[in-house]
């Protein structure tokens, strides 16, 4: 759980809504009554404003919003269970950010923001701690409530500690939690019938008092139906409805038997279940009793009593029926036989919506009852569905009454029509669509996986809105922290090949965008081998060639990019040897045949980002031969210079360094001879091992002289020319040292001083972008070289005559419109002498400055020099 922007916000407000009227202060309803109501509408104004809520409900964009809203305020209440959750990672920043809310606050906020869902959640998923204080907080509350409002409430409540004592199975218990579970179990049984301001009762007329144990009977039977109907079911600790959100509440070691799934009778704890076994038979006690006090003349009286086109009587008569029936196989209680008695089978529209035609299934839908409502979701029974366009647009136009159970049985029956037919087709695929959105995500993977099932991708179900809906899904991931990552399956399942390209792209544009597309990749890991029919490669290795030829545009996205693919091969959504195998070699080949750099240089940077030197032991002489051949391409002449070679190349000798050619087996050596016989000599030095050529020195081994103090210097310097544009700074440094062993370091200068007048005499006759690049990047080199190879300290006046001595004939030498760049390489340089030379001569200033021609020089002399010799006056 993290501090999102919608969090902050909500934090900003709870804060000013404090600095009014405390929260701490605000323990009892009694005299308050006007600060929590300002309190309350102030944060419902609030939600309204940003939409979080719409007319008193929480919007169905923003239930993860409004969920973690509901779980920052628990975590900020008066709560004693927090002073030990206070040291949890996952929360201990969020605990106490906010003014402390008191408990009775709390119930306030929840009840009348209407997050009752969150309510339940809550104590049915977060550690049994702190759902229990939970549950005792709310069911405290009630003594504030009018008796006509409890039902409904009792019920959410009494379903949420039922379900929290059926988890109890998978925790490690520290206490007296089964006791305390089950006495607030059973208090919400007794407020059933023993509500808290039950006097006001006694205020009701007879009707009103008729609905209301009503109303309450109805509430009970569901609580009923929904224990029960999870009592019979399988454990999970994931069950359909959990939350990862709640997993932030527990403890190290706490939560066992994670990863069973058993029937609650199956359960070890038998302390457990003997608090179940009690919970069903008290809550089965207390049906009965709100069953006995259903007179004759109440239950008569029901049938006057009508909401939307149904009476109560026929409404609690049916669902009897529903309950008896469930109940019927699993107890033997007394109330059973007595739900028979006042229960009435319901209409059974699944059979009659066959024997309807189209006309009157209409007229009964558009009586907008709350029997059409059942005559709608009855569709979905109804034999050739899919043939009728009249009942799919009525679908269509009241989707959102259906369930997520019933929305994936519509799904299931229009993919099954659309395998064999045409007809509607365009309107069934957009209602299979907007169904398949409205399933679970444990069934959006299963259609998904069904769709695809053996391995191969089409886009047999894309719609005419795909690209409305792709657009507005990745918005979404990307703007809102609290977006539901498996939402990319609903245009995934319509087509694979551009959800993985707009993933790609999107991945390639800046860091936050890839850490998203990380994220959605792992929804979609296990569709990384799939391919389309008439492909050989899986479609995510064709995509990913595809962005790396076509989009890498500019640095950022390729670091971005090459980060992103670092991320798939760990979580092996490209595994290693594919990614090596199918996208860097295939790219640094093609990359070789065009002598396209950026994109050598791409893949070169991917498989040091990608790859431990251990895993592509196994590839070594093959990658050794494709980094021989890299060398040879990306080395430069200077007529062929580009940006981008120098990093590469350096780059490309960090990774032929790193596989190590000292441990290669004899076979593996005489296939790399073979396939190195006509390397470049300035690249074979990196291979010497293979040959043993002769030579002592970087110098020697590359170009076949002996160096000795007798040796022919013009020959050497002209070699130097020749080598020295070829090369990066670290070959520079290389050649330094290798003369070393012969000569001092005045002499050296002057040897690559006169290879460098050589290269701005060529380069003055052969004049073009690449050259004039080429001699820069050498002038760069040179001023490096100097600082870090020439200067001894501390720095003497002749050290400085001298390097001066040498860049001035270069400047001289230069042409007039090189001469600003060449002034702002040299400067570094220069600032470097002024500063460490220490006890300036008086003249040495003037000095200098006679031996440029050109003012740029003088002036940077000038301001660096002089200042320096005034400061030390």
């Amino acid at each position: 759980m993290e501090f999102t922007p919608a969090l902050s916000a909500f934090q900003g407000i709870v804060i000013t809504v404090d600095s009014l009227y405390s929260f701490s202060k605000l323990k009892e309803r009694g005299g308050n009554e006007e600060k929590i109501d300002y309190v309350v509408d102030s944060l419902r104004n609030f939600l309204q404003k940003e939409r979080y809520i719409l007319e008193d409900r929480v919007s169905d964009e923003n239930t993860q919003i409004l969920r973690k809203f509901a779980l920052y305020i628990c975590l900020n209440s008066d709560l004693p269970i927090l002073e030990e959750l206070v040291d949890l990672d996952g929360i201990a920043f969020l605990i106490w950010t906010i003014p402390n809310v008191s408990k009775c606050l709390m119930c306030e906020i929840f009840w009348k923001l209407n997050m009752d869902k969150f309510i339940y959640e809550i104590i049915v998923f977060t550690c049994p701690l702190l759902s229990l204080e939970v549950a005792e907080a709310l069911l405290d509350h009630f003594k504030y409530f009018d008796p006509t409002e409890c039902p409904q409430r009792l019920k959410l409540l009494s379903l949420g500690c039922y379900k929290m004592i059926c988890r109890l199975f998978f925790f490690n218990l520290e206490g007296d939690e089964i006791t305390r579970s089950f006495n607030n179990f059973h208090k919400c049984l007794k407020y059933f019938s023993e509500p808290p301001n039950s006097s006001k009762l006694e205020r009701l007329s007879t009707d009103e008092e008729y609905k209301f144990i009503g109303k309450r009977l109805y509430e009970m039977l569901l609580l009923v139906s929904e224990c029960f109907t999870y009592y019979i079911s399988p454990q999970k600790f994931k069950s359909s409805d959990f939350q990862d959100l709640y997993n932030l509440s527990y403890r190290d070691g706490i939560v066992i038997n994670e990863h069973l799934s058993v029937p609650i009778s199956q359960c070890n704890n038998g302390d457990i279940l003997q608090s179940i076994n009690n919970c069903n038979k008290a809550l089965l006690d207390k049906c009965k009793t709100l069953v006995m006090e259903v007179s004759v003349e109440i239950f008569c009286a029901w049938s006057e009593f009508e909401e939307n086109g149904r009476n109560m009587q026929q409404t609690i008569g049916e669902l009897c029926y529903n309950v008896h029936a469930e109940l019927y196989n699993i107890s033997g209680h007394a109330v059973v036989a007595m739900l028979q008695q006042i229960s009435c089978k319901p209409l059974d529209l699944a059979e009659v919506i066959n024997k309807s035609d189209t006309a009157i299934i209409m007229e009964k839908i558009n009586k907008e009852d709350t029997e059409s409502t059942q005559w709608i979701k009855a569709l979905i029974y109804r034999d050739n569905l899919c043939e009728d366009s009249n009942l799919i647009l009525q679908i269509v136009s009241h989707l959102e009454i259906f369930n997520e159970v019933e929305c994936y049985k519509l799904f299931k029956i229009i993919y099954s029509y659309l395998k064999d037919n045409l007809k509607n087709k365009e309107l069934l695929l957009l209602l299979a669509i907007k169904a398949f959105q409205r399933c679970t995500c444990c069934n959006k993977h299963e259609i998904v996986g069904e769709h695809y099932s053996n391995g191969m991708f089409n886009d047999n179900l894309q719609t005419t809105e795909f690209d409305n809906m792709i657009t507005e899904i990745f918005n979404k991931l990307i703007i809102s922290p609290e977006a539901d990552l498996f939402d990319i399956l609903i245009v995934f399942l319509q087509n694979p090949r551009k959800v993985f390209s707009k993933i790609f792209q999107l991945a390639s544009e800046n860091l936050h965008e890839t850490d998203i597309m990380v994220k959605v990749m792992k929804c979609l890991e296990k569709y990384s081998k799939h391919y389309y029919k008439e492909e050989t490669e899986p479609c995510i290795i064709l995509v990913t060639k595809e962005i790396i030829s076509y989009f890498l545009d500019n640095e950022n996205k390729q670091k971005n990019f090459i980060n992103f693919l670092k991320n798939l091969k760990l979580s092996d959504a490209i595994p290693g040897p594919k990614l090596l195998l199918l996208i860097i070699m295939p790219n640094l080949h093609s990359g070789l045949l065009n002598r396209n750099i950026t994109q050598i240089c791409i893949q070169c940077r991917l498989l040091r980002a990608a790859y431990r030197i251990d895993e592509l032991k196994e590839y070594r002489a093959p990658t050794l031969a494709m980094l021989a051949q890299v060398l040879d391409t990306v080395r430069w002449k200077m007529n062929t210079y580009v940006p981008q070679a120098p990093s590469t190349l350096e780059l490309v000798l960090q990774l032929q360094a790193a596989l190590n050619t000292n441990d290669l087996t004899e076979k593996e050596c005489a296939w790399l001879k073979s396939k190195l016989r006509n390397i470049n000599p300035l690249n074979m030095y990196y291979f010497r091992l293979l040959w043993n050529p002769p030579g002592n020195t970087f110098v020697e081994v590359v170009s076949g002289m002996h160096i000795h103090k007798e040796m022919d210097m013009e020959h050497l310097s002209l070699w130097l020319s020749q080598t020295l544009s070829s090369t990066i700074l670290q070959e520079w440094y290389h050649i330094w040292v290798s003369l070393c062993t012969v000569f001092g370091n005045i002499k050296i200068l002057d040897i690559f001083h006169d290879a460098l007048l050589l290269l701005c005499v060529a380069e003055k006759s052969n004049n073009t972008e690449s050259t004039k690049a080429c001699l820069m990047y050498c002038m760069k080199n040179f001023v490096a070289t100097t600082r870090y190879k020439f200067f001894k300290m501390p720095l003497n006046d002749s050290q400085v005559t001298t390097v001066f001595d040498k860049f001035a004939i270069i400047g001289n030498v230069a042409k007039e419109s090189d001469v600003e760049e060449l002034a702002t390489i040299f400067l570094p340089l220069f600032a470097y002498m002024a500063e460490k030379k220490e006890n300036l001569s008086d003249d040495l200033p003037q000095i200098l400055m006679r031996k440029f021609k050109h003012k740029t020089f003088t002036d940077i002399i000038r301001n660096l020099f002089i200042t320096k010799r005034k400061s030390q006056n």
